[in-house]
């Protein structure tokens, strides 16, 4: 048996449920564990559901086993005694790993960023992350209000030559984070891309989903800021996703939102660094090309 751990925010559980896709076609047994990590993680909570997707969970005595966890006394002595003999895997790094697809009898963590990990079903993985039921999802949870922005922003998108620019701030402008985050996505980045954008797509309409409204509000006629008045993700997983065209934050979340985007024409800009000091190379797929923005004072991340 194999387990998957759920963990982290909506595109980082993507991620994880791909693979599981992957695995289960491999005519692997495999299970998802949701509970184990979100136990300290009290901002998230397993996301899947809204895409009408189910999946079979780990036992409380399977993951007993797999992390040999047991409270029994005999187990306890013997864990201080000689150890633990967890069968668990941890991501060490951001590279895909194709001998993880073989492995057997194994508790895996880690994120999976790359859809190497299930290219052998990306159409089952297309129809898994069902856009459409998302939409449905997405209005039946809207309250009247919020219904009518949703839907003038939808009209919108979908009539023009819409740019989704993903700005992620929140928890990527923490000082403890900007080791891993920081000087990446700059205000120059954006600049770069958004007008790279132009050239190829002289119409461009540029659609801001951002937590960061200050930076937002500072930019011009030719940028529309998605703002729905404390939107879910859910919500601006959809608009972004509904965009003709897409520049990238160094997310899962976006990275997502344009892979599901079936433009067959679509341009997909992203930061030519995803993380510092990690080759993720794996990360991007073919269908995206890279800015490069040097660090600069007052950038954006």
């Amino acid at each position: 048996m194999i387990i998957i751990q759920l963990a982290g925010g909506l595109g980082n559980q993507m991620f994880q449920y791909a693979l599981y896709l992957q695995l289960k076609n491999l005519g692997k047994d495999v299970k998802i564990d949701d509970k184990t990590g979100f136990a300290n993680d009290l901002q998230r909570t397993p996301a899947l559901a809204p895409f009408g997707i189910s999946y079979e969970t780990a036992t409380a005595k399977e993951m007993e086993c797999m992390l040999d966890a047991s409270l029994r006394l005999r187990d306890r002595i013997r864990r201080k005694l000689r150890g633990r003999n967890k069968k668990a895997y941890f991501e060490a790094d951001k590279r895909y790993k194709p001998e993880i697809l073989s492995w057997d009898d194994i508790y895996l963590e880690g994120y999976w960023q790359t859809e190497k990990y299930f290219n052998g079903v990306s159409e089952e993985v297309r129809k898994a992350f069902d856009m459409e039921k998302l939409l449905s999802y997405v209005r039946e949870q809207n309250d009247k209000k919020t219904g009518v922005l949703f839907e003038e922003y939808l009209a919108q998108i979908t009539s023009e030559e819409s740019v989704s620019v993903h700005i992620r701030g929140g928890d990527y402008l923490l000082p403890e984070n900007q080791k891993l985050f920081g000087g990446i996505c700059t205000a120059e980045y954006y600049r770069k891309a958004m007008e790279q954008m132009k050239k190829e797509h002289p119409h461009a309409r540029f659609y801001l989903f951002t937590n960061d409204k200050q930076w937002a509000g500072q930019q011009n006629a030719q940028e529309t800021l998605v703002d729905l008045g404390g939107q879910s993700d859910y919500q601006e997983f959809v608009l972004m996703s509904k965009c003709r065209h897409h520049i990238l934050a160094n997310s899962s979340f976006s990275w997502w939102a344009s892979y599901l985007n079936n433009n067959p024409c679509k341009t997909v800009y992203a930061p030519d660094k995803w993380l510092n000091g990690w080759d993720c190379t794996d990360f991007y797929r073919e269908d995206m090309q890279k800015i490069a923005a040097a660090k600069e004072s007052g950038a954006m991340i």
